[in-house]
């Protein structure tokens, strides 16, 4: 399971995305579990619970329950056109059941991940030469030429101002591209701001800010679940690119992550260079795909594809360096 699972960020996201949709929670007797959901009229098809918000699927199985859910998700999937199961770990049991039950599996993105020793020192030294002197020594340089804050939200008013920072910060990095950027609509922006204000009372928040001279430079929007630190998005000044805010940021947080028993730092969904630089390695993921042998089948596969196509463009052009 992933903190996209957990009941508080699925109850949240249902409240605020839920219109057209149906949610679906198939439970087994050995304790399984899957969250979906189902949308479309003409051409019905099945998802992960979140798809579009959340960057992982996921399931509650063992290799001991796994095939009663796999019975149970089949025997829902009949009831639609066409099930598109997106960004599940390739390790889960349920790839090879549905690959053996006629499903197509296809390569979903990566999801890189650190894995974390056991002090912030350990850490640094398993870095290749130029990282371990780049967070060594650009905090410091910080240091001679700004007054350097960094703070985590603790309180609902840091978590305004932090969010009101991200999404400045992010919006200003998109459109330097000509592009907008996800946390640009409204809606989006009311869920997380729920989602941070819920997840700060359980204590699962972790939303990190770099101030520097009084002006925020860059933050990060964490999740602390499950023994991991989850990024799910960030945001950086770009006119103070030069000064690697970015780098000094994450170094803070992975130090505090260890501090705090985490035993990974999860990147989520992306290539993108900078999470290798700081030692993460590939996970991978995979999409699963079965489509009804009907007319309306046949058009939900289509779409689907048209679908895929235009994401994989909007990465490859857009996707973060």
């Amino acid at each position: 399971m992933t903190v996209f699972q957990s009941r508080a960020y699925r109850e949240l996201y249902k409240a605020h995305f839920g219109r057209g949709k149906r949610f679906l929670e198939l439970e087994t007797r050995t304790g399984a579990a899957i969250w979906l959901q189902s949308r479309g009229f003409e051409a019905r098809r099945l998802e992960m619970w979140g798809e579009g918000i959340a960057d992982c699927g996921g399931a509650r199985s063992d290799e001991q329950n796994v095939l009663e859910l796999w019975g149970t998700l089949r025997g829902v999937a009949r009831n639609y056109d066409g099930a598109v199961l997106n960004q599940i770990a390739a390790t889960s049991p349920l790839v090879q059941l549905a690959q053996d039950g006629g499903w197509a599996v296809s390569k979903a993105e990566v999801c890189p991940a650190l894995e974390f020793p056991s002090s912030f020192d350990q850490y640094v030294k398993s870095l290749g030469k130029n990282m371990r002197e780049q967070i060594k020594r650009y905090p410091k340089r910080l240091e001679k030429n700004f007054s350097v804050e960094i703070e985590l939200a603790r309180t609902p008013e840091q978590v305004e101002e932090c969010l009101r920072d991200l999404f400045e910060l992010h919006g200003k990095r998109w459109r330097a591209r000509g592009q907008t950027g996800v946390l640009v609509l409204p809606a989006r922006q009311k869920f997380h701001r729920a989602l941070c204000h819920d997840f700060l009372a359980r204590d699962w928040l972790r939303l990190w800010r770099l101030k520097l001279d009084g002006r925020a430079a860059c933050v990060l929007l964490c999740y602390f679940w499950g023994g991991k630190f989850w990024f799910f998005i960030g945001g950086f000044e770009p006119e103070l690119q030069k000064w690697s805010v970015g780098t000094c940021l994450f170094a803070r947080v992975f130090q505090e992550a260890i501090a705090e028993g985490a035993r990974e730092f999860d990147f989520l969904r992306g290539a993108e260079d900078y999470k290798y630089r700081f030692g993460a390695q590939d996970r991978d993921f995979v999409n699963l795909h079965w489509f009804a042998s009907t007319p309306r089948g046949r058009v939900l596969r289509k779409r689907v594809a048209l679908e895929r196509e235009f994401w994989r463009r909007v990465h490859t052009r857009f996707g973060a360096s």
